[in-house]
């Protein structure tokens, strides 16, 4: 499932390279036109412009002829090399290399040979310097981006060889990892070579089209010849990478790391801390590592990946943060992914791989890893040396983006169920309280913490007030130096709504921009990707979802159109990570604040609510031993006023609390309507245990048998995905066609609480606390804000550099002090006219039953599944009270519903 949101949190971090670079990226050399080549018999005055008539006055007989010159005609001047059949490049840079340096020879004579034939066509030829090399034109390819854990390459990049996939599977990324055709090129000799022979089929085609002009066959020759030499040199290279990683089984010392790194990846030292994580990993060692953006944290388990004899399960949250890791894997390590966004056939072909053997790295969501069948397989056949829980922050609930899945991988589930030997929790960004609640869960020692720097020196920070006019005030500063100069920026939005409606502005205003968001298809996002990594896009208006995987160091300006929602979606750690110097401007809205406020609250539950859900769970109905209960979610999220994860959020802590009340099973839509087509279904019931079952438990509606899945598993003691698999299995085979629907949470109960009223008390409280945490953190980042603002005129300094030393500090104190320290709030605490209102309010909607939460939010002008936006946003009141703290409206509120009642009472009587 892709999220709105950026659960990297790596954003206000990142280290400078190791080597300096130069004040601006180096610019390519546009290529020339190619020319085709003409044959001989077309080399005549067709192929030349005529001569034009002479556009001077003729000669006058009267005047004297001019004398004739003693020396011979200069010859005529030769021709330009643009016009010839050819393309003329300059000779390659000192650190210019290639794995097929020969082929670049072999083309050379190839195109010399053309030139002979222009000489023999009475064409005049007059070589250049040596500085001028004449070479084919090569196919055009896409440029790939420096890598994520590189330092920026100054020279023109080596070009990548261009792969063709085989069959239409267009989004099995296994299949493309495992036949070599999506791994990382490597700028080394040897690395990233294949041998697979589609890998050179542009090649072929230019020889075949130059064995028409009677070279075919010595081409051909030497296409063979060099195609052996490549496959030679590939062999080599996987025989020097197996030697370096035997040595390192032997021998885990800094040398041989050292060795394998630079064989596989190309460079001659590990990035800071990259080196001891690496060791205490082989070592088997649970390591917490929080290293900043793009300092090369999927090499912590990359390498052990090759040395470890078992898997390497590689949990992450977002589809397309797996698939770009999947990508970026060396072609050493064959590699995988499990998706919900997979096919049939690409989820069974990876699994077939994973139990042969040839996955060695896999990468799966939680909810995949979590799932019942999975967890069997790896029980029964399969060894895993490695758990990597990237995006760890997740765990904990005091995180800026905490996921309910995330939370039930406990050490315990890990070591027990998986028989993982090790865990290698990773974050970029993480305050000391969620580090520990992460490192607690996970059983990590403290003294296994790897945490490096998170500040840079090469950021210009900056905020500005503004209001209603942002969108023009953006459009001001982006023309506007520096910004006006920068080639690659991204603006960061709250909302989906507003990425389309600033980029489209921006692009009426001739700014080449694109909206990104997670609501757009993936191959869009895919592409306005693509062409911002290739600076075809200067622009990207993003929410958080962008930035996953980014694999573009030049990004050079980070803009918020609004105030972060925390210091770790403050995103200036995606500029600047090429070492230059790099600008991120923040856009002050106390409007936008206040309603981001307002949001951070709708998370939030009534104590009363929590009690009518917990009663509902645990009701007489699902106290039946090993009975398969189900919840399904959009009806129960209207019935308890929810939402769909804060539902999760309870159900997952009844699982994994003190107490285990119940066990949570996988989610599926659990509603069937069954059709059946060939044999009749007594005689299919008389052959299935199963559909006798159904039978049993469904009712007919218009010829149509409707069951319920989970009451039709427990009726016969077997799983919900049983039932699934003999309904499909029927389907195959013509007799039967199915519908499914009402999507729902399945749980069988293990225990039932002595007190409804003492748990929903418990679970209330600590659902509070994780509401006021994400409320703490909005006010925090809206402090540093208001104070960079204010801190511009009381000092000697300039403007940026003061403003940028305010951040710094802030940033400094939020991820290495105390997060709970309050700060400010600029929501008013009182107001006359509030209670008169919330009178008015219940006296005119008196057919509605409210909590003091449901009023809160709609003098919020916040909707809820039971009070939702399109139905309360036309009251007069909706949003009257945003400026009011949403703590003081709630009191205020029970206070005149217990009076609204009494009144009522009273007119009963």
């Amino acid at each position: 499932m892709d999220f709105d949101s950026d659960s990297d949190g790596s954003h206000v971090s990142a280290t400078p390279p190791r080597d300096s670079f130069p004040s601006s990226p180096p610019q390519l050399q546009s290529p020339a036109k190619h020319v085709p080549p003409v044959s001989r018999k077309m080399t005549s005055s067709s192929s030349r412009s005529k001569p034009k008539a002479p556009t001077h006055p003729p000669p006058n007989p009267s005047q004297e002829a001019p004398v004739p010159s003693p020396y011979p005609p200069p010859p005529p001047p030769s021709p330009l090399f643009t016009n010839l059949p050819f393309r003329i490049c300059q000779s390659q840079p000192a650190r210019f290399s290639s794995s097929v340096s020969s082929f670049s020879r072999l083309c050379s004579r190839a195109s010399f040979t053309s030139v002979e034939k222009l000489k023999s066509d009475g064409v005049d030829f007059v070589p250049e310097p040596p500085l001028v090399e004449v070479i084919a034109p090569p196919k055009s390819v896409r440029r790939k981006p420096p890598n994520l854990i590189t330092d920026t390459i100054t020279s023109p990049p080596v070009k990548p060889m261009v792969f063709r996939s085989n069959g239409n599977g267009e989004g099995n990324f296994v299949k493309l990892n495992l036949n070599g055709k999506r791994g990382k090129k490597f700028p080394s000799k040897y690395k990233g070579v294949s041998k697979s022979r589609s890998s050179y089929s542009f090649r072929g085609k230019r020889y075949k089209k130059k064995e028409a002009d009677g070279d075919g066959e010595s081409l051909l020759e030497e296409e063979s010849d060099l195609q052996k030499q490549i496959e030679d040199e590939a062999n080599g290279f996987i025989s020097s990478v197996e030697d370096a990683i035997l040595a390192v089984k032997t021998e885990a010392s800094d040398e041989n790391l050292t060795k394998l790194l630079n064989l596989v990846y190309g460079y001659d030292s590990f990035r800071d801390g990259q080196l001891q994580a690496i060791k205490m990993i082989l070592g088997g060692s649970s390591t917490m590592l929080v290293l900043p953006t793009g300092a090369g944290k999927s090499l912590c388990y990359q390498i052990p990946a090759m040395i470890l004899p078992g898997i390497t399960l590689v949990v992450s949250p977002l589809v397309s943060l797996m698939i770009d890791q999947l990508k970026h894997l060396p072609s050493i390590i064959k590699g995988g992914l499990l998706s919900s966004s997979q096919r049939p056939e690409e989820a069974t072909e990876t699994l077939r791989k994973l139990k042969e053997g040839i996955i060695k790295v896999l990468f799966v969501s939680p909810e995949r890893l979590l799932n019942v069948e999975f967890l069997s397989m790896f029980r029964m056949s399969l060894s895993v040396s490695l758990v990597v829980v990237d995006e760890a922050h997740c765990v904990s609930e005091w995180s800026h983006n905490f996921r309910p899945s995330y939370m039930r991988l406990k050490a315990s589930m890990l070591f027990s169920e998986l028989k993982a030997e090790c865990i290698l929790a990773m974050t970029a960004t993480a305050t000391t309280m969620t580090l520990q609640a992460v490192m607690s869960s996970l059983e990590i020692p403290s003294t296994n913490l790897i945490q490096k720097s998170q500040l840079r020196d090469n950021f210009e920070l900056s905020v500005s007030l503004s209001g209603a006019n942002r969108m023009k005030d953006l459009l001001i500063l982006m023309e506007s130096p520096p910004y006006k100069e920068i080639r690659s920026i991204i603006v960061y939005c709250k909302f989906q709504y507003e990425t389309d409606m600033i980029s489209k502005y921006l692009r009426d205003n001739n700014i080449n921009a694109k909206g990104y968001h997670s609501g757009l298809p993936a191959k869009d996002r895919v592409r306005i990707q693509e062409s911002f990594c290739s600076n075809k896009i200067r622009v990207v208006v993003a929410t958080v979802a962008f930035g996953m995987g980014l694999d573009k160091g030049d990004v050079g300006a980070v803009i918020h159109f609004s105030v972060p929602g925390s210091m770790e979606e403050y995103e200036i750690g995606r500029a600047g990570r090429d070492g230059r110097l790099s600008y991120c401007h923040l856009f002050y809205d106390n409007d936008t604040y206040l309603k981001l406020r307002s949001l951070a609250h709708s998370d939030g539950v009534d104590e009363y609510a929590v009690g009518k859900f917990l009663t509902h769970v645990f009701s007489t109905e699902t106290k039946q031993h090993e009975k398969i209960c189900s919840l399904v979610i959009e009806s129960a999220s209207q019935k308890f006023d929810m939402k769909e994860e804060v539902m999760q959020t309870i159900l997952t802590h009844l699982e994994l609390g003190e107490v285990q009340y119940l066990r949570m099973l996988p989610q599926l839509n659990i509603c069937c309507t069954l059709n059946f087509h060939k044999s009749s279904p007594n005689t299919l019931a008389a052959r299935s245990a199963i559909v006798a079952a159904i039978l049993k438990k469904s009712h007919v509606k218009q010829g149509l048998h409707v069951f319920d899945i989970p009451a039709v598993a427990s009726s016969i003691c077997v799983a919900t995905t049983d039932v699934l698999a003999e309904i499909q299995a029927l389907k195959m085979k013509g007799e039967v066609t199915y519908e499914l629907k009402d999507s729902a949470f399945c749980y069988t109960i293990l225990k039932s609480p002595k007190e409804i009223c003492s748990l929903s008390s418990h679970l209330t409280k600590w659902l509070t606390e994780i509401e006021s945490c994400k409320v703490r953190k909005l006010d925090i980042m809206s402090s540093a804000a208001v104070a960079a603002i204010s801190v511009s005129n009381t000092s000697e300094l300039s403007s940026g550099a003061k403003q940028t030393r305010s951040l710094q500090s802030r940033i400094f104190d939020y991820f290495n002090g105390d997060e709970k320290c309050d700060s400010p709030s600029k929501a008013t605490q009182n107001c006359a006219f509030l209670r008169a209102d919330i009178k008015v309010f219940l006296q005119s909607n008196r057919q509605a039953k409210f909590t003091p939460r449901a009023i809160a939010r709609i003098m919020h002008g916040v909707g809820s599944p039971a009070f939702p936006n399109s139905v309360w946003s036309k009251t007069h009141f909706w949003g009257r009270y945003m400026n009011v703290d949403f703590r003081v409206i709630m009191e205020a509120a029970q206070t005149e519903l217990f009076n609204f009642v009494d009144r009522n009472a009273a007119l009963a009587t």
